[in-house]
């Protein structure tokens, strides 16, 4: 049976475009879920109805509930006995504060920094990052420690996991030293450090957010195989004496010609046999998707002046600067990383 009244009037529904019409109210679902607590609040103290919820967050009951009617639909909440909600385990894992992998740091930007239309259109009309309005990114996180502070903790909370997945599926062969060119918190550092015993791993990126990387490679107990140097990425040549360089959503932040010039260093900076290891979430050759990855494209359009990558881009680019038997590997998610050997 046809769920459209008028099939001959209107012989496509329109749940397609409603669907995608409706889904950034998820997006500020999560985000409002998590800056009010709310996950965090189940996740300590169980199971609870709506009002005790809203009373202990002190929060309106009317809005809690229809929050929670949202977050129930969306497969973040369950429902327990007597009208009581707890976490579902997917927002148990990646919603709550201090969980290893977990996405609240990322969600929580949005926050402030939510995608909206009108920003879009900003960009579309400019063709320049607009996050920030006129500002350049870099030059705002080097001189605002509190922005930078929040960005990388945003940025590990994506790579968290899909480091892991990186150190799983990258082989070690001979490499002792790494360079975490531009790696900010060094999620990606970290997760080789406890895979691959003794070997050296240096983030090289601005001197506010070195403080930060050596914060987290302290809280990891990995601080003798993980420091931090400051650099400019493409003020001065990559540092040398490293078997391995790892290039993790760097790319991506710029336009082709200056992806070009930082393989060109990367090359030039190791030494024959050496690799550089490009993570990123990679988008199909045609262009249809992943439709998370595909959809990163705007939030580089807002945020910097790049782009999202194809697995034949990248092969290219790699090719251009001397690189060879490039390999890509799945990493976790929607990650993969390429690899190169000069």
């Amino acid at each position: 049976m046809s769920d459209r009244r008028d099939p001959a009037a209107f012989p496509l529904d329109d749940k397609t475009v409603y669907d995608a019409y409706i889904a950034g109210r998820s997006s500020a679902a999560l985000a409002a879920g998590v800056r009010s607590g709310l996950f965090d609040r189940l996740h300590a103290h169980g199971p609870q109805d709506v009002e005790a919820l809203a009373a202990s967050l002190e929060l309106h009951p009317r809005g809690v509930r229809g929050l929670c009617r949202a977050l129930l639909a969306m497969g973040m909440l369950e429902q327990r006995s007597e009208g009581r909600l707890d976490l579902s385990p997917g927002a148990a894992a990646y919603l709550v504060a201090d969980t290893p992998g977990s996405l609240r740091g990322l969600v929580d930007m949005e926050v402030e920094h939510f995608l909206s239309p009108a920003v879009l259109l900003e960009s579309l009309r400019t063709g320049r990052p607009s996050v920030y309005g006129a500002a350049d990114p870099w030059e705002l996180h080097g001189a605002d420690p509190a922005a930078a502070r929040a960005f990388t903790a945003a940025m590990h909370s994506v790579s968290e996991r899909p480091a892991a997945g990186f150190a799983e599926v990258v082989e070690r062969a001979a490499t002792r030293r790494v360079l975490d060119v531009g790696g900010g918190s060094g999620a990606l550092s970290i997760a080789l450090a406890r895979a691959w015993p003794g070997v050296q791993c240096v983030v090289w990126d601005l001197p506010v957010v070195c403080e930060l990387a050596r914060e987290y490679a302290a809280a990891a107990g990995v601080s003798e195989q993980v420091d931090a140097r400051p650099g400019d990425m493409f003020g001065e040549p990559f540092p040398t004496g490293f078997d391995a360089l790892i290039l993790s959503q760097i790319l991506h932040d710029w336009p082709p010609e200056h992806g070009r010039e930082l393989l060109a260093k990367a090359h030039a900076a190791l030494p024959r046999g050496g690799r550089v290891l490009i993570h990123e979430k990679l988008v199909d050759e045609d262009g249809g998707g992943p439709l998370a990855n595909a959809l990163v494209h705007l939030d580089m359009l807002v945020w910097t002046e790049g782009q999202q990558y194809g697995e034949g881009e990248l092969r290219r680019m790699l090719a251009d600067a001397g690189f060879v038997d490039v390999q890509r590997r799945p990493t976790a998610g929607y990650w993969s990383v390429v690899i190169g050997r000069r």
